[in-house]
């Protein structure tokens, strides 16, 4: 007619025309002097509301999309096209927000929904007109337009190939079609709400971690601040900083000749020893676990650790400097005593007081534990230097894994035992031999 308004096609033709779309982005308010993205609508800031319905109604899209690729796929042969013919269907995909506007509706409100057409666009766009609402009908469109484009961004990448096979093979309907892909998707059915409610949980308990860390920082910040050494002056923190750094580095530093000496013999003595207890505790640790953990690497993650029993939570670091950790566990069992008629030092049970030092470990997850007595402590670094001297975790390791597997066929064989009797040296580098006789 002589109207200068774009005019969009009747239902029996193409109702989305550029002609159309430009129609459609002159109604929005303050968008008629911008460009248009593209051929099928344009570009708008979805509101929170807009985007929790096109959330909601991921379902219903996904089932419109693959039922109207399979329809299509299947009303033009594409899938008997020969080469190229799955290209094809790839390029229908990038098609489908075409078609979804032809022929479907957006409803937005409390509960919003994707419902068929009952009219063309023209006679919907005329009644929207006459009752005052030409923009929210083309806002719908837009918003429809838009969610079917982040769809597609999201899963299209699998919707061709899903189409293709399920067309070539001929075994379901459109609808059939849509059903698996959607809920194989997890898109639909119980999956969908499984995950919505693992997404929930997972929200949640990012909360709760989120207010443990503030927790953890505003009692670290409390601490800092009953720090006695912050008031200290700068020459003094140095000085303290390198009796630290010493006492770490060289823990008999600060020990008196006596106990040097003691420490020293003990640790000569007992290099056999604890080395085959190193060997045997290691062994107990992994025997308790499923075969498919006792590879040569497990092994070695277990024998990297033999010497040490994690940070000392009771103490804080001061100026850089971490306080030393604790001795291993199994020192929680075996003890150095010197035998005064031989002059040797030799490894026994913890004996009486096994049960407050089960107590100590206890309390030291938390750094709840209170200081060791000087014998005690004197005794802890006897075992935890002469396992530093004995241990060559790769060597040990390599050792142990072959020995276990040969024990798998051998009736009465000690994997740890044997091992020892490979791989543990006395003081001069000599073999320890039968590493049972020298407990």
């Amino acid at each position: 007619g002589n109207s200068t308004q774009p005019r969009c096609h009747s239902a029996g033709a193409m109702r989305w025309t550029s002609g159309c779309a430009f129609w459609l982005f002159a109604l929005l308010p303050g968008q008629a002097e911008e460009a248009i993205p593209d051929k099928v609508g344009v570009e708008v800031h979805l509101t929170k509301q807009e985007r929790t319905a096109l959330k909601k109604l991921e379902c219903s899209m996904c089932k419109v999309i693959i039922s109207e690729m399979h329809t299509e796929v299947t009303r033009h042969s594409m899938t008997a096209k020969g080469a190229g013919s799955e290209e094809q269907v790839w390029e229908t995909s990038n098609a489908m927000c075409l078609a979804l506007l032809q022929k479907y509706e957006l409803r937005l409100g409390e509960t919003p929904s994707l419902e068929k057409k009952a009219e063309d666009d023209e006679m919907a766009l005329a009644a929207a007109a006459q009752a005052g609402r030409q923009q929210e009908f083309m806002r719908a469109m837009l918003v429809l337009k838009m969610g079917c484009q982040q769809w597609l961004e999201d899963y299209g990448g699998d919707t061709s190939g899903f189409v293709y096979k399920s067309v070539k093979e001929g075994s379901q309907s459109p609808a059939g079609a849509a059903q698996e892909f959607c809920v194989r998707s997890r898109l639909c059915g119980k999956a969908k709400e499984r995950k919505k409610k693992q997404d929930a949980k997972e929200k949640e308990r990012l909360k709760k971690r989120m207010k443990m860390a503030e927790e953890a920082e505003k009692k670290e910040q409390e601490k800092r601040k009953e720090d006695p050494m912050s008031s200290l002056p700068e020459d003094s923190k140095f000085g303290i900083q390198r009796m630290l750094e010493m006492a770490r580095d060289d823990p008999l530093h600060y020990m008196d000749e006596e106990a040097q000496e003691r420490v020293h013999k003990a640790r000569g003595d007992l290099r056999c020893p604890v080395c085959s207890k190193v060997l045997e505790e290691a062994f107990n640790v992994l025997s308790t676990r499923p075969k498919s953990l006792q590879s040569e690497h497990d092994i070695l993650t277990v024998m990297e650790k033999m010497c040490t029993g994690g940070p000392d939570l009771s103490m804080p670091s001061y100026f850089g400097v971490e306080p030393p950790p604790l001795a291993a566990e199994w020192t929680d069992r075996w003890r150095p005593k010197l035998d005064k008629k031989s002059g040797r030092y030799s490894l026994k049970p913890f004996g009486k007081g096994a049960k407050g030092r089960q107590k100590w470990r206890k309390l030291s997850e938390e750094g709840k534990q209170k200081p060791l007595g000087m014998e005690e402590n004197e005794q802890d670094m006897i075992l935890t230097m002469t396992c530093k001297d004995v241990l060559e975790p790769e060597r040990f390791s390599e050792s142990l894994f072959q020995h276990m597997a040969s024990c798998e066929v051998i009736s009465g064989c000690r994997a740890a035992s044997a091992a020892a009797n490979d791989v543990c040296r006395g003081a001069g580098g000599e073999p320890c031999g039968d590493s049972k006789s020298e407990l």
